[in-house]
């Protein structure tokens, strides 16, 4: 018998060094702040295909289960990087972000044993986000997992997520990145985005994938408390 709970969206995360942050994390964290960023375009082609994967209206799910403690190991995930952007350059910080990882990653390993990849139809996609978060924040995992995700059908695993996921893989392997998601990040705390191609060509993979302009996105880190190195954005993201 397949069940449907009701649950909010999960907000995204970042990492130390290959940062991720969540939409609906970085505009809770924007709020108030001056100067603001430009208002999110709820119509644009990105926004819609965003909504579009969140929404469980109706939808159904196979493992309610398993969606519960994916739900868990995703708040456990999150709750301390509420202080990501003040606590960047802090290595006592750091150094607890990396054991958690660790710590989830190898519950996340005996998932994907015992039930494969949490996809939409499985587990929701806030199940399939929580998911995602822990192999985001989890080297081992990443290439494992996008592999995986790569042979499964459209519209299983988010777009957003898919895409940020193969961008981590890249850069990890030192090559460029295809939809400017990552950052990397020194002992100054500095954001430095991340070598990407075919940068003419980038607002249009990301919207494809369920992601604001570049500017936007920027902007966004900075409300949230990120100091970005503009001078390493692409020329056409630049002030």
């Amino acid at each position: 018998m397949r069940t449907r709970v009701a649950r909010p969206p999960l907000s995204f995360s970042s990492r130390l060094r290959l940062v991720l942050i969540g939409l609906l994390a970085l505009c809770k964290q924007a709020a108030g702040q001056s100067p603001p960023c430009p208002r999110l375009d709820t119509t644009a082609a990105w926004a819609r295909t965003n909504r579009t994967w969140s929404n469980e209206s109706g939808l159904h799910w196979s493992n309610d289960s398993l969606r519960r403690v994916l739900l868990r190991l995703g708040e456990r995930d999150q709750a301390p990087r509420a202080e990501f952007g003040a606590r960047v350059g802090d290595t006592l910080y750091a150094r607890q972000l990396m054991s958690l990882d660790s710590t989830l990653a190898a519950e996340m390993v005996l998932i994907l044993d015992r039930f494969g990849l949490p996809t939409r139809s499985m587990v929701g996609p806030v199940g399939s986000d929580a998911a995602m978060l822990i192999i985001q924040h989890s080297w081992p995992l990443q290439e494992r997992v996008l592999a995986s995700v790569k042979a499964l059908p459209a519209g299983q695993i988010s777009p957003e997520k898919m895409s940020m996921l193969e961008d981590r893989v890249l850069v990890h392997q030192g090559k460029p990145q295809r939809f400017g998601t990552q950052f990397n990040t020194g002992p100054d705390g500095v954001f430095r985005f991340a070598a990407a191609s075919d940068t003419a060509g980038l607002d249009a993979r990301r919207s494809a994938a369920g992601m604001p302009p570049m500017r936007q996105y920027v902007c966004l880190l900075e409300a949230a408390g990120m100091r970005v190195d503009r001078a390493s954005l692409p020329p056409a993201f630049r002030p």
